[in-house]
């Protein structure tokens, strides 16, 4: 009686989570974003591409409307030929957006997203060579911009193809500068 019991209980419980996931998505996306300084860094060399990836997970509200939360890793920049010996830039963000979709066909659909949230700098410098590391940290609002294509191949998975726009501003010792962070991922998204 007692294992009848738990063998209901576990399969009553594992329902119910199941309905609760049911129409949830949770995706992951990988690629390249450049970098623009506004200004920022025009006397000094560096690379301005970087390779980014980020988690999110999404509710549909309604047919055409879903809340998605993500976490973005939006790369890390090296800046040379400057003052320091070494300076480097470390991005990640955090948002909360809307996605508004449209269905092309059944298995084809477009979107575009927009929302906020906070980004994390993590930046870590040496001043001079042999010079100990200084390592600092700051944040601010990220706003979250982003269109894109979805091809729905099974039916619970799809790949997506998107453009997203990170822009913040960085506060410097004279003054604060627009920061944008751009560009192209690629993805998978399971829907449950």
């Amino acid at each position: 009686m007692r294992t009848l019991f738990a063998i209901t209980l576990l399969v009553f419980t594992a329902s119910a989570q199941a309905s609760w996931l049911e129409g949830k998505m949770m995706g992951v996306h990988f690629g390249q974003v450049s970098y623009d300084t506004d200004g920022l860094y025009d006397d000094y060399r560096f690379d301005d591409r970087t390779s980014s990836w980020g988690l999110y997970g999404a509710a549909p509200v309604t047919d055409w409307l879903d809340l998605e939360v993500h976490y973005n890793y939006l790369g890390s920049y090296e800046i040379k030929d400057s003052v320091f010996h070494y300076w480097k830039d470390r991005f990640h963000s955090l948002t909360t957006t809307a996605r508004f979709h449209t269905h092309l066909t059944p298995q084809w659909s477009i979107y575009a997203r927009a929302g906020f949230g906070v980004v994390l700098l993590d930046q870590k410098a040496i001043i001079w060579e042999g010079g100990s590391r200084l390592d600092t940290a700051s944040g601010g609002g990220d706003i979250h911009l982003g269109a894109g294509l979805a091809w729905q191949f099974h039916s619970k998975l799809a790949l997506t193809l998107d453009y997203q726009l990170h822009s913040f501003l960085m506060e410097s010792g004279y003054s604060d500068y627009l920061q944008t962070l751009s560009g192209f991922n690629a993805g998978l998204r399971y829907t449950f």
